[in-house]
């Protein structure tokens, strides 16, 4: 049984209350341009959310009208085939939208020549993936609307995906790179980029990244008491006492100030030489009353390590600044944390 598509006649243009005009709806593959890309350019994995933006173009010299109803499913679909030219199928909840009998509103749009309209869908909405591998994805967008198999669309061009193995834990992905989904590493970057790169981490909760730039060893030493113990233990159990420090770290069981979460932070100054550096940064911790301003000083060296000459964080000083009230508008840089403990 067809559905009735139902006509939500009345748009809002400028503030006014009209009636469309008749419409003139483009000859697929001619008129108009319709074209696909990745919102976001990353690796995805298996149960990633991905995103795809699409556009429409009018590419003739009149204004060009399209149905958009109120639920995309019935003016896009999308193709996603795999290597051996399989086609997935359409995800659940695409199947039961697109096939129940409900009332479809929708609204005309006009294009005039040249201008573009788009929009941006969720690509796991309508197909799904149970499997990591390569697919080849194309979109089929249908002007008119889909109203059964003789609904005739416009083709987009054809992305290449290629969908890696789910990761488990959000440190997993956090240890990886977005756009190639390697595993990160350090790089020969300047000091401040290195304490800015930290500390956004710990803002994010990005462990990894936390503590790519970090001689832990070097901070876990600080503490004389921690020290002896350290000096007097063998080899192995020297790496395992740097790995429990590290997993308390993570665990937010002990009290340190450097795993503190700063609500705001800025770059005050930094001075260095070719193998030392100091950078002072100003962070701002949030209470429920007011903001607490404590002044960072990170000591850097630069080492030569398996990637090359890194800057390590290897120790900390710490003076407090006194207070402010919170502001009105949060910085844009701000994360909602108090002291992160």
């Amino acid at each position: 049984m067809r559905k009735i598509i139902y006509v939500l006649w009345f748009l809002v243009v400028g503030g006014f209350w009209y009636l469309p005009a008749a419409s003139n709806p483009p000859a697929a593959g001619s008129d108009v341009g319709f074209s696909i890309r990745f919102y976001e350019k990353k690796v995805y994995f298996l149960g990633d959310r991905i995103q795809v933006e699409a556009s429409l173009t009018n590419q003739s010299a009149k204004t060009l009208r399209f149905k958009i109803a109120n639920m995309a499913q019935y003016n896009l679909d999308f193709e996603v085939r795999t290597t051996t030219n399989l086609v997935l199928e359409h995800a659940a909840d695409f199947t039961i939208e697109r096939g129940s009998n409900q009332r479809v509103f929708f609204r005309e749009l006009s294009l005039e020549p040249g201008e573009k309209y788009g929009f941006v869908v969720d690509l796991d909405r309508f197909s799904r993936f149970d499997a990591p591998g390569l697919y080849v994805v194309q979109a089929l967008f249908y002007p008119e609307l889909y109203t059964g198999t003789d609904s005739v669309p416009v083709k987009s061009n054809k992305l290449s995906l290629n969908m890696k193995p789910p990761l488990a834990t959000a440190e997993e992905r956090a240890a990886v790179e977005p756009e190639t989904g390697e595993e990160i590493v350090p790089r020969d970057i300047a000091p401040d980029h290195v304490v800015m790169e930290t500390i956004r981490a710990r803002q994010g909760t990005l462990w990894p990244r936390f503590f790519l730039y970090m001689d832990l060893e070097s901070i876990y030493l600080k503490d004389p008491e921690l020290e002896r113990v350290y000096r007097r233990s063998t080899q192995e159990k020297q790496v395992a006492l740097i790995a429990e420090y590290k997993r308390k770290l993570m665990s937010t069981t002990i009290d340190e100030d450097i795993n503190m979460i700063p609500y705001t932070f800025e770059i005050v100054k930094t001075t260095y030489t070719p193998n030392e550096a100091t950078v002072k940064v100003m962070e701002k911790f949030k209470y429920p009353d007011y903001l607490e301003l404590k002044e960072f000083t990170y000591y850097l060296k630069r080492r030569t390590l398996t990637e090359g000459k890194i800057w390590q964080i290897y120790d900390y000083e710490i003076r407090n600044r006194g207070t402010e009230p919170i502001p009105a508008t949060a910085p844009a840089s701000s994360v909602p944390a108090a002291s992160g403990h």
